[in-house]
């Protein structure tokens, strides 16, 4: 069993130009990698081999059941009634796979999005798809729900299809990876299959960038030497050809009319200029050579948060006590938060994390200039960071815009929003919320949805911001690099511990 692509083109009728463009690829049994950038193709690629999508033009593989797991852990699946009232083997191993308690489907309004995530995965490994593809799987998930995804996901046995930038769950899953890659100056993709996870296929694509770079190297050299040796002939045939005029000889030196006459006779000057001709083709050759051979740049230039610190000795202070949670309640301590602290909240899926966030949120000096980035943007936000986008005036639009780039995603496509993916909304309301020159930077879950560079980009920026940040996170690795304050929430309690 299979499922096969060939010459697919896909266009969004916004855009101007394909996301995908004569597109062949074959994927069989197992899972493969879709990896690539925001914004490049990669949940369309998933949406149109799943049959969600049609192509404009090229076929793909019909016949076979497909599911498609999402993003978005708004929506509850269309599933999600039958699979809670299934007891039988394998709704009970997908649950006990999660540690989903039985109850869990019901409480869909309740839950937190990693235990959304997981219930959306449950129920979509539970239908048996011949083609199951998974759109960032692992957004939402703390270290243990990683775990369990990769163990739940390493039994599927049909097409598995794995949108995902987390290094580590390609490496555990993935038996070869499509990427888009970018293929020329406009930015058109091409989507090349290479074999492994994505350690393997990333050492690989390195060796394939610095033999491009060689080889166009080498080509305009030749193109350069060649140019230089048809412009020494061009003169040479020149000076040949004046040499054979009799223009301006005497008529009365018979000897230098002979010589213009033996030299016509030879065929030397002749030859001279034939072979400036021969080597005009080679040199325009060479040239094309050069010109064919393309390497991708990527926008690397850092991003810079102006902050507006504030004089205030606390920008939020609550006091001991509980607050609601779920079902439950959240004990805290004394909390404040100083104008340059920089605080990264951990905590289990369903802790607590973002019900402290909102609290922050109701209680925080309206006055206070926030950038604030929630877990999920709510539906339509993309319509409405568009909107304000365009309505400000051109040099703030420029500035947003030029973050937009830093954060490596293509401003054009911001403005296209029924084509702005979960990232790029992202990254838009990032650069947006820089306007306000923040005192204070919240967001839960900041790396959800966002490719490797973006993540990079955003970490340095994060680092250097002189204002207060709190976050929300389980990239151990980001919250390192941009706090020094923990505050860890398990079992309905927060404890505060300075960051190692």
């Amino acid at each position: 069993m299979q499922l096969a692509l060939s010459e697919v083109t896909f266009t969004y009728p916004a855009a101007h130009n394909p996301i995908i463009s004569h597109a062949t690829l074959t994927f069989p049994e197992g899972w493969t990698g879709i990896l690539g950038d925001n914004g490049s193709g990669k949940s369309t690629l998933a949406r149109l081999a799943c049959g969600l999508l049609a192509p404009d033009a090229g076929s793909i593989t019909t016949g076979l059941v497909s599911r498609y797991c999402p993003q978005d852990a708004h929506e509850a699946p269309t599933a999600l009634a039958d699979f809670a009232l299934d007891y039988g083997r394998e709704a009970r191993r997908l649950r006990e796979g999660f540690r989903l308690p039985d109850d869990a489907a019901w409480r869909w309004n309740e839950l937190s999005f990693g235990e959304r995530k997981k219930l959306q995965i449950a129920v979509a490994c539970w239908t048996r798809p011949d083609v199951l593809a998974i759109d960032e799987p692992t957004n939402h998930l703390d270290r243990a729900a990683r775990a369990e995804l990769v163990g739940v996901l390493s039994s599927f046995r049909g097409i598995g299809l794995l949108v995902s930038h987390d290094r580590a769950l390609l490496d555990a899953l993935a038996a070869r990876c499509a990427s888009f890659e970018a293929r020329d100056a406009r930015g058109a993709t091409r989507i090349v299959m290479r074999p492994g996870g994505y350690s393997a296929v990333r050492a690989q694509a390195e060796r394939e960038h610095a033999a491009a770079i060689d080889a166009q190297v080498h080509a305009r050299a030749e193109a350069k030497r060649l140019a230089a040796e048809l412009d020494a002939r061009t003169r040479e045939a020149a000076r040949a050809d004046a040499r054979r005029s009799k223009r301006h000889v005497d008529p009365k030196d018979h000897s230098t009319k002979a010589k213009i006459d033996l030299a016509r006779l030879s065929g030397q000057d002749g030859a001279r200029g034939k072979l400036a001709r021969q080597l005009e083709g080679r040199t325009r050759a060479a040239q094309e050579r050069a010109g064919r051979i393309f390497v991708a740049k990527r926008y690397d230039a850092s991003l810079a948060i102006d902050a507006r610190v504030s004089r205030r000795d606390a920008l939020w202070v609550h006091p001991a006590g509980a607050i609601a949670c779920g079902t439950g309640a959240l004990e805290l301590p004394s909390l404040a938060i100083g104008g340059t602290d920089r605080i990264g909240i951990t905590g289990p899926n369903g802790a607590g994390k973002t019900t402290l966030l909102t609290c922050l949120r109701a209680e925080i000096d309206p006055q206070l200039p926030i950038l604030d980035i929630p877990q999920e943007p709510g539906p339509g936000e993309a319509a409405r960071a568009v909107e304000r986008l365009q309505g400000l005036s051109d040099a703030a639009r420029g500035r947003v815009l030029a973050h937009v780039a830093r954060l490596n995603s293509h401003p054009d496509r911001i403005l296209q929003t029924a084509q702005a993916s979960p990232g790029e909304l992202r990254k838009l309301m990032i650069a947006l919320g820089l306007e306000a020159r923040p005192s204070l930077i919240v967001m839960d879950e900041p790396t959800n949805h966002l490719d490797l560079h973006s993540v990079e980009a955003l970490e340095q920026a994060l680092a250097a911001f002189a204002g207060a940040v709190v976050l929300v996170s389980h990239d151990e690795t980001f919250l390192a690099a941009c706090t020094s304050i923990s505050w860890h929430i398990e079992e309905g309690r927060l404890r505060v511990d300075a960051a190692g």
